[in-house]
């Protein structure tokens, strides 16, 4: 070893070269790190997003998901924002369960809608409501006012018919009752049960599907209701009574078209059907799903 040799140090330079990678692969080594924790929790609040919108959608449409279930009916899922509907056959008719589409310019709270389409047309017209109800802009066609005989029930519900004495058969002790189930269901005056040749429509003012005992209590009397027109109408003309419009001429030609689903006038641009050309509401024909005239199996609209 040679004496007086000099161990050399490393240059300022090479030091600094050092600690500077050393300090740039840290920062890289965080802001990887930190970017993975970022895409994580996006992640995370995805699937909680994902997961809680299954889990609210699962537990506000339960009551349809039961209704399907002990009808055997076609449960139809209809995303996020849509209620869902229910459909399913009785005793002939095609009957679907949902809340009713909201009518453009009208500013209207959730309604339940039970819809059954007869098989055959019945030759009978009806409207009953509550006597809080506001009256409809359009008498149904060719009806009355008819009394039922029933004080405490003719002070309470308005009662227009076609045929009084097949109004007066039908409306009897069971589907009276039925009837105030329904009414109990709902807001004050916030329920509608009308009756046209195509169809029987039951609303009630309210999102039944919130309890769900409440929408199968509602379908429940329904379909008693519809059993017993179907039975009232087939013994009327069995007697060889035909039941016919009588009272004063519809209104409807002097003003906008109704809506044969719903009740409704058409006060905004809507559908016609393809084959017989009769006005639907757009919402109201996807609720039913096809043409709501008897005897009319199209199921493809136009623009009105």
């Amino acid at each position: 070893m040679l004496r007086g040799a000099v161990r050399c140090a490393p240059a300022k330079s090479s030091v600094r070269a050092t600690v500077g990678d050393r300090t740039w692969g840290a920062l890289r080594v965080g802001t990887l790190v930190a970017t993975g924790l970022v895409l994580f929790v996006i992640y995370l609040a995805v699937r909680l997003t994902v997961s809680a919108g299954a889990w609210v959608s699962g537990n506000r449409h339960r009551a349809y998901k039961q209704l399907a279930a002990q009808y055997h009916g076609r449960y139809e899922n209809r995303g996020l924002s849509d209620p869902p509907t229910v459909s399913f056959t009785h005793n002939g008719s095609s009957v679907r369960v949902g809340l009713a589409p909201n009518v453009p310019g009208q500013v209207l709270g959730p309604r339940t809608r039970v819809v059954a389409r007869f098989r055959q047309g019945l030759p009978f017209r009806l409207e009953l409501a509550p006597v809080s109800r506001p009256a409809p802009p359009q008498a149904p066609k060719g009806t009355r006012l008819v009394r039922v005989g029933d004080s405490p029930f003719d002070r309470n519900f308005v009662v227009q018919a076609n045929d009084p004495d097949m109004a007066r058969a039908f409306l009897g002790d069971t589907t009276r009752a039925s009837v105030e189930w329904l009414q109990r269901l709902g807001p004050p005056g916030g329920m509608l049960l009308s009756i046209n040749p195509e169809r029987l429509l039951i609303q009630v003012d309210r999102n039944l599907a919130q309890i769900s005992d409440h929408l199968l209590v509602a379908v429940h009397h329904t379909l008693i209701i519809h059993d017993a027109l179907q039975v009232g109408v087939k013994s009327r003309m069995s007697q060889g009574i035909e039941i016919v419009a009588t009272g004063p001429a519809s209104v409807e030609d002097s003003g906008p078209p109704v809506c044969k689903v719903c009740g409704e006038p058409i006060l905004q641009p809507a559908v016609l059907c393809a084959i017989c050309k009769t006005p639907h509401h757009r919402d109201c024909w996807e609720f039913v799903g096809a043409c709501s005239i008897y005897g009319c199996s199209s199921k493809r609209c136009i623009p009105a």
